[in-house]
């Protein structure tokens, strides 16, 4: 134990307070601190891509390109942000390195879609449940695929596989201005109806990476995250309308999941509105979800973040739904759209992962945070320790 410095020994009557010691590890000021080093040292977080809605096929490409690179480095930056700015002693661990995301074995198939095939990419995880999950990712409905896919979704995917237990489907989307909504979603119509028709074939019929996994039509959960959730939405609505006009049951979703999700765009720009959905009417259900009639939903699941000031709906979507007789749940992170401690991604990923297990009626044991929790009046006391010696 070091020696106390001069005129810093210890006092029975000391009061941290009023000498002048304040915590600086409460949470809002934990995600404050990362964020203003992220701001200041990160230029992916201080700046914002231009997106040529109006630009050519390789204008867009060469962008999208750029973008993807920049945010695929977005969860290296912040584990290293925060090792730097909250300290090395404190766990860091993503998703996918603390819940075994690596234990996913994972391949790459095409889907049948109407327009084309679609890629998917699909995660199956140690001692699979029989539930399945279609993802959508991310990225403002003109990026988040490529790199960003590989580097940022397809590891919370892996990790979500081996948390939940489910079969992990991330759909590669269309994206715009190439291809406008409702392109996204309807690739997530399609992906989840080979899931039903998958289930539903022998197993000596199926796709070679699910022939000896188990999977039930009846537990699909769609899951998006941002733009993505809201393809999610759509896509729900188009199986329900399908569904009514064929006379059919549609594929049951056992739940549609939305991470951080963009429901309500009044108030973006027009150009954005007209490349990505063809009107300028964000009021119009297609565009802003959260506005409609979401009847068609029985149970939601929505995450959102405290500081998250870019996107919009999540919280007005689970009271329209509750109100209309479903089921829904919010739960509230402390983040903002892009910025979370890493102990706050693990925690959305393990309360997605028990959401998916409830609502699917499948178990697996998902016990507290594998990687540790963090204590911060632990670290306070240590602190404070320190700072009085």
């Amino acid at each position: 134990m070091s020696e106390p410095i001069s005129g810093f020994d210890a006092r029975p009557d000391y009061d941290a307070a009023a000498e002048g010691f304040t915590p600086v590890t409460t949470d809002a000021g934990k995600l404050r601190q990362l964020v203003e080093y992220l701001e200041e040292h990160v230029p992916a977080y201080s700046t914002t891509a231009t997106v040529p809605w109006e630009g050519s096929t390789d204008e867009v490409a060469a962008a999208r390109a750029s973008a993807n690179d920049r945010a695929a480095r977005l969860p290296d930056h912040i584990v290293h942000a925060s090792m730097l700015v909250l300290g090395a002693g404190v766990d860091h661990t993503l998703p996918f390195v603390a819940y075994g995301g690596a234990d996913a074995s994972f391949d790459d198939l095409a889907v049948s879609g109407e327009a084309a095939e679609i890629p998917v990419r699909v995660f199956v995880p140690a001692g699979p449940t029989g539930a399945v999950v279609v993802a959508a990712h991310g990225g403002a409905w003109w990026m988040g695929d490529g790199s960003a896919r590989d580097g940022v979704f397809g590891p919370d995917c892996a990790a979500l596989a081996q948390r939940s237990g489910a079969v992990v489907v991330d759909v590669d989307v269309r994206l715009a201005p190439e291809n406008p909504m409702p392109a996204a979603a309807e690739d997530l119509v399609a992906v989840v109806r080979w899931v039903a028709e998958q289930a539903a074939a022998p197993a000596g019929q199926r796709n070679r990476l699910l022939c000896d996994v188990p999977i039930d039509a009846s537990k699909i959960v769609l899951w998006g995250r941002s733009s993505g959730a809201h393809a999610c939405v759509i896509a729900a609505r188009m199986l329900a309308e399908e569904a009514g006009k064929a006379g059919e049951q549609s594929p049951p979703l056992a739940s549609v999941a939305l991470t951080a999700p963009s429901l309500d765009l009044r108030g973006r720009a027009a150009t954005m509105l007209r490349a990505v959905f063809g009107t300028e009417d964000a009021t119009d259900p297609s565009v802003s979800p959260a506005l409609g009639d979401v009847s068609f939903l029985d149970t939601v699941y929505v995450q959102t973040g405290t500081e998250d000031t870019t996107v919009a709906g999540g919280a007005e979507l689970v009271a329209k739904v509750t109100e209309a007789g479903g089921t829904a749940v919010l739960d509230e992170y402390l983040a903002t759209h892009t910025v979370a401690q890493p102990s706050v991604q693990r925690a959305r990923i393990t309360d997605l992962a028990r959401h998916i297990l409830d609502v699917t009626g499948t178990r697996r044991e998902v016990p507290a945070d594998a990687a540790g929790e963090y204590d911060k009046d632990a670290v306070d006391r240590a602190n404070e320790e320190s700072w009085r010696r």
